[in-house]
């Protein structure tokens, strides 16, 4: 072989390894942004919930008020 042969493929080694790499990191990267966007999810029902509680609070104070009034 010559040594611009070796050259060659030694560059297209280097570069299916950066594809690799690449491919490896775009996994990891799609896995994380799920992981994050699920809990994010999750917290925007425990967000939900909360503004329901408190809804719930309101409409029975509402209630107590109205019947004191009475």
């Amino acid at each position: 072989m010559e040594k611009k042969d070796k050259v060659v493929v030694a560059g297209l080694i280097l570069v299916l390894l950066f594809i690799i790499i690449n491919i490896f990191s775009t996994v990891h990267t799609m896995d994380d942004y799920e992981a994050r966007k699920e809990s994010g999810n999750e917290r925007w029902k425990q967000v939900e919930n909360r503004i329901l509680q408190t809804e719930e609070k309101v409409n029975t104070l509402e209630e107590e008020i109205e019947a004191w009034k009475k």
